[in-house]
C-alpha cells in the first residue's frame, strides 16, 4: 500500500472514529449552544467531557448535513464565558488549546485568543533567584582596610536541552484531516477554505492538499452551474500543481467523481 493510500485510509478511519466516540450529550450541547441556552450547553458539554475528554480532528453529525469537530472543552469554555464564569472558562480554553485541535482551525483559534471577553489567566510572579549574598556594614564602626574585591564571573549552569515537539507536522496532519472530513461530509466551502493557503513541506502531503482543494472547488463550480470562470482557473492551477507533484498518479475513484478524475489527466 503506497503512502498516499495509507494517508487517506488513516484519515478516514480517524474521522469515523471521532463519530463513534462522541457521546450524545455533545450533540445536545452544540444545539443548545447555537440556541443561546448557555446553562444547558454547559451541562451537556460537562457530560461529554466526562464521557470522552479527548478532543478530535474528526467531525460529528449534529443533524442532517450539520457536522461539528469534536471539541467539548472548547464549547464548554465558551458556554461558561457567556455566563461570565471566567475562571472556569479560562481553564477549559487552556485545556482545549493544550490538546492541539482548536489552535489550527481558524474559527476556533480566534475564540482561543479572545477568550470570549474573559481576558487571560494571570500568573504569579516568580520569586527572585539569589545569585550571591553579601554582608553590608551599618553604623560608624571602624572597618578594616580591605582590598577592592576581584570580580569573578560566575556562569549559570546550562539548562538541559528541551525536546521540542514537531508542532508543524502535527498542525499539517490536523489541517488536512479536518479538510478531508469536511469534503467527505459535503461541506465543500469549508474544505476549500481550510486548504486555501496551506503550504506543506512534504511533497506527498502537498499533492493531497492540491487534489482535495481542486475537488472541493470543482464541486462548488458544478453546484454553481459551471459559470464561475475565476473558480475554474483556480481548479486548473490546483490540478497543475497536483500533476507536477504526483506525475501520472490517478485519484482514487472511490472518493472522487469520474468527471473530476477526467480533469486530472
Amino acid at each position: 500500500m503506497n503512502l498516499r493510500r495509507v494517508l487517506l485510509v488513516s484519515l478516514f478511519v480517524f474521522a469515523a472514529g471521532a463519530q463513534a466516540q462522541a457521546p450524545p450529550s455533545f450533540r445536545d450541547g452544540v444545539i443548545a449552544f447555537e440556541k443561546g441556552e448557555w446553562a444547558k450547553a454547559e451541562a451537556a458539554m460537562r457530560a461529554a467531557v466526562a464521557a470522552n475528554p479527548n478532543e478530535s480532528e474528526g467531525t460529528v453529525s449534529i443533524a442532517g448535513s450539520w457536522f461539528e469537530t469534536y471539541v467539548p472543552h472548547y464549547f464548554l469554555a465558551r458556554a461558561l464565558a457567556k455566563q461570565s464564569k471566567c475562571a472556569e472558562a479560562l481553564k477549559e480554553f487552556a485545556e482545549s488549546e493544550r490538546q492541539g485541535v482548536t489552535p489550527v482551525i481558524g474559527d476556533f483559534a480566534r475564540h482561543l485568543r479572545t477568550h470570549d471577553g474573559c481576558g487571560t489567566q494571570t500568573k504569579e510572579p516568580k520569586a527572585p533567584h539569589p545569585v550571591a549574598e553579601v554582608t553590608v556594614p551599618f553604623g560608624d564602626e571602624e572597618q578594616p582596610a580591605v582590598k577592592p574585591p576581584v570580580k569573578i564571573p560566575v556562569r549559570e549552569p546550562a539548562a538541559p536541552p528541551q525536546r521540542v515537539p514537531d508542532v508543524r507536522a502535527r498542525a499539517e496532519k490536523t489541517l488536512l484531516s479536518a479538510a478531508v472530513t469536511a469534503y467527505l461530509g459535503g461541506r465543500y466551502t469549508d474544505a476549500a477554505r481550510l486548504l486555501d493557503s496551506a503550504q506543506f513541506t512534504d511533497r506527498t502531503l502537498a499533492a493531497e492538499v492540491a487534489l482535495f482543494r481542486a475537488a472541493s472547488r470543482h464541486a462548488l463550480y458544478r453546484i454553481g452551474g459551471e459559470k464561475d470562470g475565476a473558480l475554474k482557473a483556480l481548479i486548473d492551477l490546483d490540478l497543475q500543481r497536483y500533476r507536477a507533484l504526483r506525475g501520472k498518479a490517478q485519484p482514487d475513484p472511490r472518493i472522487f467523481s469520474p468527471s473530476f478524475i477526467a480533469m486530472t489527466r
